[in-house]
């Protein structure tokens, strides 16, 4: 005889697919026409712009193009000029167990970007990106929570509950922004030589079914006057949007991922003293509920034998999710003569690599930074010098650990042989313990053959082993556990100790 279960179903987004991808890009370039030769390369950077995210039925394709500014040194002139090229990509990962229905969050960063001159009419651009890729599918966990039977089966059922975190939604918004900037300190302005975007968060809450961010829009501009100085202006601009949480309550915990998709320069103003800019914004969220999970573990019947399959579900914990600021306080030599003028610099982040050692993760992330200066001579160089932020976290049981970083503003200090180099890494973690749930799927009763307890006393003297549970003993001797608290003056509640205890059996 089969018993029916009484099933909870749990309907969420399971993380089938979660990875970084390291892609490199070439492009060799002819100078246009309308540019001078290039005598030499000052500084190079790239930012990717991420214009399409989709999913196929066998992986997540990402596609869009890096915009690279060159900054060189053209023939006749002493002064910066600014060369502009684009290098198109479209890359296909693939994933297994995955289709056109599951939900890709995605993002690209540049890593580095560089440019090598092959003669003053043409350069080789290569680009490193790094692509992080998570696949969501939506799923349905099907939990025995309760098993039906008539009182006379003698059934006894073990019911215990789990405190587990679910992602109830993904979540992705898009939206535009754009301003109209006045350049600082009332100067007549030439050209911007390079916009830096970044966008951050500063206060993100659940109101009703909406999630609601607030941050801000960096924006760090190059700017060329109209001797040929050049110099750096700063913005940060606020911004608030409102995402769907898909129907996750206000106590849900979520994890927010703001990015720049693209961004465009107006002219400049005839004045040269105020520039337009348009960006492209994206917002994503993943929303997690805790829940308590009922699951039947164990089973008995005092009048029949039992014939039981299990099940191991998975589960998973939130237990930390942070947003921790690294210092950098870095040293970078040079090998040539020093300082006269640091004219700009900016931070490249690689991929976060974790590892577990012993109860800890440490999380470390290779960075890159970059300075255009003048030297004592008066002439533009470049110098590149990397190194590794790293951060280290407490590391539950089983535990798993994801995370994001995103740089700060890099001060540099002139210092002898060398620049100082001082700012900033966010380290955006979320971490996990995994576990795993015994219980059972199907229960049958052989109810052709009750269990006999001819020859066997009624009432059991024994003291408990060890460890032993209330449960256990009931079901040893096919009794309940009410029965053995009545015959010795106990609650389930308390602890078995050592005493003995008598056990009576069912008739």
């Amino acid at each position: 005889m089969e018993l029916e279960f009484t099933k909870t179903d749990i309907s969420h987004y399971d993380l089938v697919y979660d990875t970084v991808c390291s892609r490199e890009e070439t492009l060799e370039m002819i100078v246009p026409d309308a540019c001078p030769d290039i005598v030499q390369v000052a500084d190079t950077y790239g930012f990717c712009v991420l214009s399409r995210r989709e999913m196929t039925d066998s992986g997540a394709m990402l596609a869009g193009r890096v915009k690279v500014t060159i900054l060189y040194l053209p023939e006749g002139s002493s002064g910066l000029r600014r060369l502009e090229a684009e290098l198109p990509f479209q890359h296909m990962t693939e994933c297994a167990s995955v289709d056109s229905g599951c939900r890709l969050l995605a993002g690209a960063d540049v890593v580095t970007a560089e440019t090598r001159m092959i003669n003053p009419r043409k350069i080789l651009l290569r680009v490193d990106l790094h692509e992080r890729i998570q696949v969501y599918r939506p799923e349905t966990m099907s939990l025995c929570s309760g098993l039906e039977a008539e009182e006379s089966l003698g059934l006894q059922q073990r019911v215990e509950h789990y405190q587990a975190s679910c992602t109830l939604s993904c979540a992705e918004k898009e939206f535009p922004f754009e301003e109209n900037l006045t350049l600082p300190g009332g100067r007549s302005t030439a050209a911007v030589l390079r916009l830096q975007p970044n966008v951050y968060c500063s206060e993100s809450r659940l109101i009703g079914s909406k999630l609601v961010v607030k941050g801000g829009v960096l924006l760090h501009l190059l700017c060329q006057g109209e001797e040929g100085e050049l110099y750096t202006a700063d913005f940060d601009l606020p911004f608030s949007q409102m995402l769907e949480s898909g129907g996750a309550g206000e106590e849900a915990m979520f994890q927010l991922f703001l990015q720049v998709l693209d961004w465009q320069l107006g002219e400049l103003s005839p004045d040269g003293r105020s520039i337009s800019v348009s960006l492209e914004l994206a917002a994503q969220a993943v929303f997690y509920e805790t829940l308590s999970a009922a699951m039947v573990t164990d089973a008995y019947s005092t009048y029949f034998p039992v014939t039981m399959e299990r099940k191991s579900w998975s589960f998973q914990r939130l237990t930390d999710s942070s947003v921790q600021r690294q210092v950098i306080r870095e040293f970078a030599a040079l090998e040539t003569s020093g300082v006269r003028t640091v004219c700009d610099s900016h931070l490249e982040l690689g991929a976060v690599q974790p590892r577990l050692e012993s109860d800890s993760f440490v999380l470390s992330v290779p960075v890159a930074a970059t300075v255009l200066y003048l030297d004592e001579a008066g002439q533009y160089r470049s110098l590149r010098h990397t190194f590794t932020v790293s951060l280290q976290q407490p590391a539950p049981q089983q535990g798993k650990i994801s995370c994001h970083c995103v740089p700060g503003r890099l001060e540099v200090l002139p210092a002898a042989a060398g620049v100082e180099l001082r700012g900033t890494v966010e380290f955006h973690t979320q971490t996990r313990q995994l576990f795993s749930v015994e219980g059972l799927a199907r229960l049958e009763l052989d109810t052709d053959h009750p269990l006999s307890h001819e020859g066997q006393p009624s009432v059991v003297l024994r003291r408990p082993e060890p460890g032993e549970s209330l449960w256990e003993l009931a079901k040893r001797y096919a009794t309940t556990g009410q029965e053995i608290c009545a015959a010795n003056g106990i609650t389930e509640e308390q602890a078995l100790g050592d005493q003995m205890l008598l056990i009576p059996r069912k008739r």
